[in-house]
């Protein structure tokens, strides 16, 4: 039995959606490199930036705090927000809904791939920013906060996913939260 997960009506088609699974899509990782470093270093800058605009910039205080832990923890945060966090909202979520919006589309409209997984995008981007509520919850509008700020790079991340693989949205990931906990406390100083 061959594993096609997603669906193939849905994206890429390879197993889990890895691009590196199929001769067909490796080039498009390759040619996502400069899409991934550019991604991964302005998503923190978007969430930062909204996160002043929108909240008076609640989030930086946490983000130089948890910049001045042991290397370590940094880098165990980094690959497990990295891994964990995309096999889950990414791989799990998004493709789930997208799968099952893409059931109920396709009876109503030829055209319901797009459509599907902007559905499951916007569900695993919603429930990403849920996850994220626990950061600061002594702020004003907690849920507010992380389902706009994480939602934003929930939103590019599965983009990623959807239209470049797996590994794009990983690496894109884990490249964010290295800016965000190591990079902007390495500018700022740490709190």
């Amino acid at each position: 039995m061959r594993l096609r997960w997603p669906p193939a009506p849905l994206g890429l088609g390879t197993p889990l959606n890895l691009a590196l699974a199929s001769p067909e899509t490796r080039p498009l990782l390759r040619r996502s490199a400069g899409l991934v470093l550019a991604a991964g270093v302005l998503l923190p800058v978007l969430m930062l930036g909204l996160d002043g605009l929108l909240f008076a910039g609640a989030s930086l205080e946490r983000v130089r705090e948890l910049g001045s832990r042991p290397a370590g923890w940094i880098v165990l945060v980094v690959v497990y927000s990295g891994v964990g966090e995309e096999l889950v909202y990414r791989l799990g979520i998004s493709t789930l809904v997208a799968w099952a919006a893409h059931r109920l589309l396709g009876r109503q409209r030829p055209p319901a791939r797009p459509a599907a997984q902007w559905i499951g995008i916007a569900v695993a981007a919603w429930l990403f920013g849920l996850a994220h509520v626990g950061n600061l919850p002594d702020v004003a509008h907690p849920v507010a906060r992380a389902v706009t700020i994480n939602g934003v790079a929930g939103l590019a991340l599965g983009w990623l996913y959807w239209w470049r693989g797996l590994e794009a949205a990983v690496l894109t990931h884990m490249l964010a939260i290295a800016v965000l906990y190591l990079g902007v406390p390495a500018l700022l100083g740490p709190g």
